[in-house]
């Protein structure tokens, strides 16, 4: 099998714990992601997954449901930033 990055020079990046690659010369082709923690955040956020949801494979939310629906999506979005809150307060708490 022939290497399509074959004669392409290309950057890797690393953001949120996911490396991407990109090709350097050819901005019109998006990165693409190769490795790093893929399942560490929410797709369409900068918002943690919660360590739990790693632990069962069927109970995360329909995403693709969540982007698409804008009243939806700024909902979850606020209720996972109450809870990040409430996690801290019970731990400086304890």
């Amino acid at each position: 099998m022939q290497s399509i990055t074959k004669d392409k020079p290309l950057i890797f990046e690393s953001a949120n714990g996911i490396t991407y690659a990109k090709y350097r010369d050819d901005p019109s082709v998006p990165r693409w992601v190769v490795g790093g923690n893929t399942r560490g955040y929410i797709p369409g956020t900068n918002i943690q997954n919660p360590e739990e949801w790693n632990q069962y494979e069927r109970v995360k939310p329909n995403f693709d449901l969540i982007v698409k629906n804008k009243k939806l999506f700024n909902a979850y979005t606020k209720f996972l930033q109450e809870q990040q809150k409430y996690e801290l307060w019970e731990k400086l708490h304890d």
